[in-house]
């Protein structure tokens, strides 16, 4: 055993130090960005007179922008180095917020919202990838650790951001999070600054053609495809829960505040299951990890119209958050464990693409099948679909060897 102290000790701490950067900025970042994305944005949206239809666009507008760029934004990655990428993703987070300002009609605030997406497409893909680089041997457990706080986040962010416009009104909140934003920008900086030999740029310069290469290679890799529609399938679960489960509930005699203890019991459970899920699946591999969370998610679906108390719902939402705790890290991980040394980045593209695919599919999907169909009836069909990511996933995708 290497003592702790010698090179192998100086080399973890300034892994360690590294890891812990990015995950305040990925903290940092999605605090700002989820403070607007709900319940500021929707209420804005309707305070500036756009119809209930129009709403629903103008809260997607910005999981658009990841749905189309974050698969180039990964290739960009590897070409120019992951670092130059995250940085560049702090530009719309830090700017993204004051534009609200100036936005005074629902078409202008779709347009607002194009751009401040482009802060988690720009960011997510390498910021991911980067971590998987920098502990090969322990990608689940670092993962974890780094989802983690970006989830913290998205946790965070509703409460703060609903706080703020109570508090202070929309043109204050929107400040608060542009701060949040600059400081992000700010660790960015940091980040460029340092030293770190895992991220250098692909010698020489790619022209379009060798980029088309890089993401066709991507789409013939069958595990990873495989594994971001099995995340995909998950987030359009869950997609679904966030827009129908308040309306189900309150249909049910369960308050609104009650349904706010549902997803906060979710958020919770994801947040703190994610470090210990992944290094879960360093141990035992990913497959079972994944096929675990994805068996949980498809559970908690058909469970839920047969639900009548407050009390089970939370304790299913607690039980959703445990699956998407245990499929997002160990799906990064094994991404990274099969892509080509020189494709990282442009896989975990392909994997945030397909999530953000899934997470904007799920409403709109519920919502068509509502029309038509009881709670029972929608809540099952999303919940088999999850079933069938789950039944292709454990039928086609071989986990690879690793030491």
């Amino acid at each position: 055993m290497v003592p702790d102290g010698g090179a192998a000790g100086d080399e973890r701490r300034r892994k360690l130090g590294l890891i812990a950067l990015i995950s305040a900025m990925g903290l940092m970042g999605r605090l700002s960005y989820e403070m607007l994305r709900s319940p500021v944005t929707p209420i804005y949206a309707r305070h500036l007179g756009a119809p209930p239809q129009l709403i629903g666009l103008i809260v997607a507008a910005a999981t658009i922008s990841g749905v189309f760029l974050k698969m180039p934004a990964g290739v960009l990655g590897d070409i120019v180095g992951f670092r130059r990428l995250m940085s560049a993703g702090t530009v719309p987070k830090a700017l993204g917020p004051f534009l609200y300002l100036v936005a005074r009609n629902p078409l202008s605030l779709i347009a607002v919202r194009l751009f401040h997406g482009l802060s988690t497409a720009l960011y997510a893909p390498p910021a991911a990838a980067l971590v998987a680089k920098l502990f090969p041997a322990q990608r689940g457990r670092f993962l974890g650790i780094y989802s983690a706080a970006e989830n913290a986040g998205v946790v965070l962010g509703p409460v703060v951001g609903g706080a703020a416009l109570l508090a202070f009104g929309f043109d204050r909140t929107f400040l608060i999070s542009g701060a949040i934003g600059v400081l992000t920008l700010i660790i960015g900086l940091v980040l460029l600054s340092r030293r770190i030999p895992e991220d250098q740029p692909t010698p020489g310069r790619r022209d379009l053609p060798s980029i088309r290469r890089a993401v066709a290679e991507i789409a013939r890799q069958r595990t990873v495809l495989l594994t971001a529609l099995a995340e995909g399938s998950l987030f359009f679960g869950f997609g679904s829960l966030q827009a129908f489960l308040p309306l189900f509930a309150i249909g049910r005699g369960i308050d609104a505040a009650a349904v706010g203890l549902i997803f906060g019991a979710q958020g919770v459970t994801s947040l703190l299951s994610r470090p210990y899920l992944g290094r879960l699946s360093d141990r035992v591999g990913r497959r079972p990890v994944i096929v675990g969370g994805l068996a949980a998610a498809a559970a908690v679906l058909l469970a839920v119209p047969w639900q009548h108390t407050e009390v089970a719902l939370i304790l299913l939402g607690a039980l959703f958050g445990l699956a998407t705790g245990a499929v997002t890290p160990a799906g990064q991980a094994l991404i990274a464990d099969v892509a080509r040394e020189g494709n990282l980045g442009a896989a975990m593209g392909a994997f945030g693409s397909l999530w953000d695919v899934g997470h904007a599919l799920g409403p709109i999907c519920a919502g068509i099948l509502r029309g038509f169909f009881s709670y029972t009836v929608v809540f099952s069909v999303i919940g088999l679909v999850i079933g069938v990511a789950l039944l292709v996933f454990g039928l086609f995708v071989r986990e690879p060897p690793r030491s």
